[in-house]
């Protein structure tokens, strides 16, 4: 561990021999010129009673002592050398290291990992020869020293040195470049960032330079008359080397679509540089960027359309660079809320909301598989999070791991990170909420066995000692993530009983995005999710030993009902009738766990699907055995009535299946986008007040059609079902409505009456609408009180014949 210069003085005196950061402690007429900024870098600062600061402190790092670790996520600190010498150093091949570069004091490293968000690219170590003083400095500092005009200049300078030289080391593990050509290719390649909009070339213009897109998305356009065709690409291509040896044109117009990282060759040099130029054209010529524009001809035409329009989508709202991202399939969402309902368990406050980005895409290359996607508003652990820019106290940055976290006994609740986050992901709650209620063992059985849903987590309403909250991936549960887990559990995820909710790596997940990736992929090292959406081992193995056993199980059954009857004993004193009837009520036992899982949030259990497959084979298999235990002859009044309460349990359930798998689909073709039932109730209320002033509008003429031709035209149960049958995009439904009354608002005089007319018919038709979602929403929901009531009434009944029957074998 290196040494911590406790001295404040010490501190100063580093600070002054840097040339970079020396301008923090000048000063003017005996008084600094930074000197608030200074107190909080060096001193730190109390801002209503919390500490802001110090953002720096000088270590000493014995020789041969590691600073930084290639690989790991450090994205909230840098380095500034003050005295001794460093080694930086890169893994191997064979799994050494090689020494690449050696920094001098006054030398600045490890800001590639706050700037850019990805991993060390390097490992630092303290020079052999002695030991090395150095300054680290964490992330909020960075706005402040950006003030200093040296601070400023030296650091874009070493950023774009260090992004260049860490690109051409790339280049070179992937390209067989020739090692004797790497400093003659950092010598004539630019390292460049570029934000959203730039235009990297235009259509028309001489292709003056090689362009290698090392991070980021691009759009290409070419005008052709008056129309614009245009595509989009993903990192990874080459621009402009197949033109190294003559002189044209570009062939269409690039521009960037989000912050990008550029490695720029100019043509003249690398014309120049015979080697680079010949070795750069063999080996960067399967990196050429797709012919213009980019299509595959044995696809329809709505098929492409869907595509491109789901590519555009996918790039402008920024879920293709998230490193982790949730998301909900709204074909297997049953709108339960239980995810939500695990994060509030887990932490104490709900860090999932769901409403958020949705994306229609298609699941394979044909126009009837579409794909409805919603990305709640939960964070998606970007690689350039905007919430780290004005934390003044680090408290949020990337931590181990490379998730965004926040520390809560640094954060003093300020919400510049909330403000921040584009994407609504960080909430502001209280710093000591009140402790939840405990519970006894009877409100325990009595919370498991409840008809009433699962109580929505209360709202935050606390105004001051705040604490910003966001997801954490769940590192910080133990529980739930053990040390030397093999694999990340989610609460949320796992407590999801379809299956619907999933965390994955959307270059992945997304195929129409990986499509349009390039082979040259120079950051390999981010997280990686698995597509349970895709694949699923486990629910198919579930599927697999559920259909098996129950056949396996029923066959033995009828078998052994075959051959020995009811009466006749099979082994020891059981027959038949006992073993049936045991089985069967071993199916219910382990049937029943499946409630008692589904309030377990805090610690792993099983995924949720997977229980609830397992529990609906189980009771499939319960009901095989109780039917073959019962025979043709139902017995006396409680046996029948266990035997009708039973079916009611098996009919509901069956029921409910068909509601889960047939209510989802159903409402991701009606809704557009995904709506909450709170949401839905809300917009009917609006629709239906506007609908009533419309109806006694002071035009006699208006509020008389409204009344007898509007209401009873769309507030129908024909114009019901036709939400479910014709499944018909909104607006498209509110344009046919329109045509319907486009008679009768042609004959009216005043021009208001008729805008007044056609409001009523769009508020009728959208409120119908409204209607036949909510309907869905509570269909989800309807059969799960009387399947808990019928169960609660069978288990009462089967433990009193259970009993009944061990009384009269034992006498």
């Amino acid at each position: 561990m290196p040494f911590e210069h406790k001295s404040r003085r010490e501190v100063m005196d580093a600070i002054k021999c840097l040339p970079s950061v020396s301008d923090l402690l000048s000063t003017r007429d005996g008084h600094f010129n930074y000197e608030l900024d200074l107190e909080v870098i060096v001193y730190g600062r109390n801002y209503g009673g919390k500490k802001v600061g110090p953002y720096v402190r000088l270590l000493t790092y014995e020789p041969g002592e590691v600073v930084v670790r290639e690989g790991d996520w450090g994205g909230n600190t840098f380095y500034l050398l003050v005295k001794g010498d460093i080694d930086v150093l890169v893994e191997t091949s064979g799994g050494g290291e090689q020494k690449v570069a050696e920094l001098k004091p006054g030398a600045q490293f490890g800001e590639m990992s706050v700037l850019a968000g990805v991993p060390r690219n390097a490992t630092v170590k303290a020079s052999r020869l002695g030991p090395s003083d150095i300054l680290e400095v964490q992330r909020p500092a960075l706005r402040l020293l950006r003030k200093l005009p040296k601070f400023g200049e030296t650091l874009d300078k070493t950023y774009r040195l260090h992004g260049r030289n860490a690109a051409v080391e790339d280049l070179k593990r992937i390209l067989d470049l020739k090692p004797e050509l790497t400093p003659e290719l950092q010598k004539i390649s630019l390292f460049k960032i570029y934000s959203k909009n730039h235009v990297l070339f235009h259509e028309g213009l001489p292709v003056d330079r090689v362009y290698i897109v090392k991070e980021g998305w691009v759009r290409r356009s070419r005008q052709d008359g008056d129309a614009e065709t245009e595509d989009f690409l993903g990192s990874g291509f080459c621009f402009g080397l197949e033109d190294v040896s003559r002189n044209s044109v570009w062939p269409y117009t690039v521009t960037m679509m989000g912050r990008a990282e550029i490695v720029e060759v100019p043509m003249g040099q690398l014309r120049q540089a015979a080697g680079v130029r010949d070795s750069l054209s063999r080996e960067l010529a399967r990196f050429a960027p797709p012919p213009f524009p980019l299509e595959d001809l044995k696809q329809a035409p709505e098929v492409r359309s869907a595509v491109m329009s789901a590519r555009e989508d996918l790039i402008d709202t920024g879920l293709v660079d998230a490193t982790n991202l949730l998301v909900m399939d709204m074909d297997l969402c049953v709108r339960c809320g239980n995810c939500s309902l695990a994060c509030h368990k887990i932490h104490g406050q709900s860090r999932l909301t769901r409403r958020g980005i949705h994306v229609t895409r298609l699941k394979a290359p044909k126009a009837s598989a579409h794909q409805s996607i919603l990305s709640p508003e939960v964070c998606m652990h970007c690689k350039d999070p905007e919430c780290l820019t004005g934390c003044p106290t680090g408290a949020i940055g990337r931590f181990t791991g490379g998730q965004i976290d926040i520390n809560a006994s640094t954060c003093i609740g300020c919400g510049d990170c909330a403000a921040q986050c584009p994407y609504d992901a960080i909430s502001m709650t209280s710093r000591r909420p009140p402790a939840p209620a405990r519970m006894g063992l009877a409100a325990r059985v009595k919370d498991v066995l409840r008809i009433r849903l699962d109580p929505l987590p209360p709202p935050a309403e606390a105004t001051d000692d705040l604490l910003a909250v966001k997801c954490n991936l769940c590192s910080d549960r133990a529980s739930l993530n053990p040390p030397g887990a093999k694999r990340r559990a989610y609460s949320c995820e796992e407590n999801c009983p379809t299956g619907a909710l999933a965390r994955i790596n959307p270059r992945e997940y997304f195929t129409e995005i990986g499509e349009i990736e390039g082979l040259l992929v120079l950051d390999p090292r981010h997280a990686i999710g698995r597509n349970i959406h895709r694949s699923d081992p486990p629910r198919r193995l579930t599927h697999a030993a559920g259909i098996l056993g129950l056949l396996l199980v029923t066959a033995v059954a009828v078998f052994g009902l075959d051959r020995y009857g009811f009466g006749e004993r099979v082994w020891g004193f059981l027959n038949m009738r006992w073993m049936t009837g045991l089985a069967g009520l071993a199916a219910i036992f382990f049937a029943m766990l499946y409630p008692v899982r589904r309030q377990i949030y805090k610690k792993r259990a099983g995924a949720l699907r997977y229980w609830m497959l397992a529990h609906s084979y189980l009771g499939v298999l319960g009901a095989a055995m109780i039917f073959l235990h019962g025979g043709t002859d139902s017995g006396g009044a409680l046996t029948t009535a266990l035997m009708i309460s039973f079916d009611l349990v098996i009919l509901t359930g069956l029921f409910g299946i068909a509601c889960y798998y047939l209510g989802p689909r159903l409402l991701t073709k009606i809704e557009g986008a995904p709506l909450l039932l709170d949401d839905l109730l809300a917009r009917r209320q609006e629709l239906q007040k506007e609908l009533l002033e419309l109806a006694w509008d002071p035009s006699e003429q208006v509020s008389g059609l409204v009344r007898s031709r509007v209401i009873p035209r769309f507030i129908s149960f024909g114009y019901l079902l036709r939400q479910y049958t014709k499944r018909e995009a909104l607006d498209r439904a509110l344009d046919s409505a329109k045509v319907e009354f486009k008679a009768e608002a042609e004959g009216l005089e005043k021009e208001r009456d008729r805008r007044r007319l056609m409001r009523a018919v769009e508020s009728a038709a959208a409120m119908r609408r409204v209607d036949a979602l909510i309907y869905v929403h509570r269909l989800l929901k309807a059969w799960l009180p009387p399947h808990v009531a019928t169960t609660s009434l069978m288990l009462a009944l089967m433990i009193v014949h259970v009993i009944q029957v061990i009384y009269y074998a034992a006498g």
